[in-house]
């Protein structure tokens, strides 16, 4: 059997054409949609050149035979769908010439694939310690059909095969064609997972994928210790800290440029840190010219993005970075709305080396970052040293761009150390977005206090304050509301952009308003002004508060999930290995069972409230901004 080119074999068994059962007409879609989407994660088919109606039961075993001899160890899928049969006792899979109904003599028993897994397992053992097979059956009796097989393999043999997985599709009864592909497809997508999951390890997939299996069985050995699938092609190839609903977006976005070019979005060490996405971008003209002054004109130093939490500190400095990439800017242009800045206004063409999120991050974190950014290698024993890292620069100068870095694990070391030290370096420049004081919230403002900016050590004239801008936040809101809702009100738009730039509020308040309003348009109508006029007088917890209650009255699950979320620290809550699932159960004051779906849901649901980031190579979430987590704080203790 020749292997194809791919990290893995995808062995598919496809009878469609029966001559004593009805046919499968959708069966070879089937199979080449599941073919399709184990392709993303590195499978490769082989091929069965054999005709559908030569398809018998001595083929099948010919085929197992070559599965399991002639494939030098490699991983491998091996996927049966199609016609099965069960009872109280036995259980069979139906060939070409398979009799009806089905017998051991014309149809494929549970034993015909025992001695091929055997003899795959002894193939593969000689080849490598992570190699993996998982065999797919999706037919009627799938249950009782992997139940025997696993007892066959197993109940005799405690040295049995490793790294395997059999999955069965289809309960003791009738089976469902499209099960299988279906909860494959919704555990690769997006929300389950992102760009950020670089890499999906098989024990994790096959778990989630069980999950989802409303009739499915699955015997897992050993997938602790396969080799991680990888995945060929993300429209993202760095990992992303931005706000579901914004991620959302941007991928959408993205995905209708070609690959190439999408190449270009995202260059070496710079990550997509994004508040809100460029083509909604509103107002900041002056601080827009400010920063791209500053990136023109000095070539050592600091300068310090500040200003009242919720601002828009984050979406400014987001898209002077999308305007400073020269191919972004052109690529965007032609598929969203992407404005051509002014000349006093536009940064110079790729100013950024480095590009950073401070959230969750250490001094050593923050070293080694900027180190791999700029192609530094550590100190034997791995030595995550400031001095050593600024003796380097002095000859490798950078200019490193830090949003956040109030939610850094010490922001006051941080900045007093490395951005600091960085900026006082002759040749090498600091652009950073934080707030005045570590201990200012978006409803707190901590008047007086700046301890953030004296630990950085600037000037007055190297601060830039970010503060309100009213009629951008009125155009803001007022774009937005109607990209999104069919034909509004004018009139209706400009009193709900009224409300929401009274009372002194920020970016952040427009844009968590807007979403509720999104997600419910009906208090856009007359009969709903009372409770417009409520929720728009709340402050952000307020704002917060009306979505939980949003949520949990669409399902109860949410708001165990989103307390799991509270509780984060560092970057946030894996979802792979159940953590926040299991998370969430043991928060459930109802006992509730967490389900695949149910995250997904959630996610769907609050996409503005939670933020997507990336840690291990693999996604993990956390809410989008601290006054989220305090609201869950401030409740009673448990």
């Amino acid at each position: 059997m020749t292997a194809p080119d791919g990290a893995f074999d995808i062995v598919a068994f496809g009878i469609g054409d029966y001559l004593r059962h009805p046919p499968l007409r959708e069966l070879d879609g089937e199979l080449a949609a599941i073919g399709e989407l184990l392709s993303e994660v590195g499978g490769a088919d082989v091929d069965w050149p054999v005709p559908a109606r030569r398809r018998t039961k001595a083929e099948v075993v010919r085929r197992l035979g070559d599965w399991a001899q002639g494939r030098a160890g490699r991983s491998s899928v091996l996927l049966w769908v199609g016609h099965g049969e069960s009872n109280d006792q036995e259980a069979w899979l139906a060939a070409y010439d398979t009799a009806q109904p089905m017998d051991d003599l014309t149809a494929i028993r549970p034993d015909d694939l025992r001695a091929a897994v055997l003899a795959e397992w002894r193939s593969r053992a000689q080849h490598g310690d992570d190699n993996w097979t998982v065999l797919v059956i999706e037919a009627c009796g799938g249950f009782t059909f992997t139940w025997q097989l696993a007892q066959l393999v197993y109940g005799i043999r405690p040295d049995g095969p490793q790294r395997l997985a059999i999955v069965g599709v289809g309960g003791t009864g009738r089976s469902y064609l499209g099960q299988f592909r279906r909860a494959l497809a919704a555990t690769l997508a997006m929300p389950s997972m992102t760009d950020n999951d670089s890499e999906i390890r098989l024990d994790d997939l096959v778990s989630r994928v069980q999950r989802r299996l409303p009739d499915g069985h699955v015997v897992p050995i050993g997938l602790h210790l396969a080799a991680p699938l990888i995945r060929r092609e993300r429209t993202l190839t760095q990992p992303v800290t931005a706000p579901l609903d914004i991620y959302a977006e941007l991928t959408a976005a993205l995905a209708r440029l070609s690959p190439d070019e999408r190449g270009h979005f995202l260059p070496k060490a710079q990550g997509a840190e994004l508040g809100e996405l460029a083509w909604y971008f509103c107002g900041r003209a002056a601080e827009r010219r400010e920063i791209s002054r500053w990136l023109r004109e000095r070539t050592t130093g600091m300068l310090v993005v500040t200003g009242p939490a919720g601002s828009g500190k984050s979406a400014l400095l987001g898209n002077i970075l999308v305007h400073a990439n020269p191919d972004l800017r052109a690529h965007l242009g032609r598929t969203v709305m992407l404005d051509v800045l002014p000349e006093a206004e536009q940064p110079p063409d790729n100013p950024f080396d480095v590009v950073m999120h401070l959230i969750g991050m250490s001094v050593p974190d923050v070293v080694v970052r900027i180190a791999d950014a700029v192609g530094l290698q550590l100190p034997p024993g791995g030595d995550r040293d400031t001095g050593w890292l600024l003796r380097h620069l002095a000859d490798h100068p950078v200019t490193v761009l830090a949003d956040a870095l109030d939610e850094a694990h010490d922001p006051q070391l941080i900045a007093a150390t490395v951005l600091r030290g960085i900026a006082a370096v002759p040749g090498n420049r600091v652009v950073v977005g934080t707030r005045r004081s570590g201990r200012e919230t978006i409803d707190d403002p901590a008047e007086g206090q700046d301890d953030l900016v004296r630990a950085l050590g600037v000037s007055p004239d190297d601060i830039l304050l970010v503060d309100r801008d009213p009629q951008a936040i009125a155009a803001y809101v007022a774009s937005r509301l109607r990209a999104a809702l069919h034909e509004p009100d004018p009139a209706v738009l400009d009193q709900v952009a009224r409300a929401i730039n009274g009372g002194g509020r920020q970016f952040l308040y427009a844009r968590l308003a807007v979403h509720e309003i999104i997600a419910g348009p009906q208090l856009l109508q007359p009969h709903r002004r009372e409770d417009l006029g409520r929720l728009l007088r709340s402050d952000h917890r307020g704002l917060f508060a009306a979505a939980v209650s949003r949520l949990v009255a669409a399902s109860p699950r949410n708001g165990p999930l989103l307390r799991a979320l509270s509780l984060a620290h560092g970057r946030g809550v894996p979802r792979a290995d159940q953590v926040w699932a299991l998370m969430a159960e043991a928060l459930s004051e109802r006992g509730d069972q967490i389900g695949e779906q149910d995250v997904d849901d959630l996610l769907t649901r609050a996409a503005a409230y939670v933020m997507l980031d990336a840690e291990a190579g693999q996604s993990v979430f956390r809410l989008a901004h601290r006054t989220f987590a305090e609201f869950f704080r401030s409740g009673p203790p448990r």
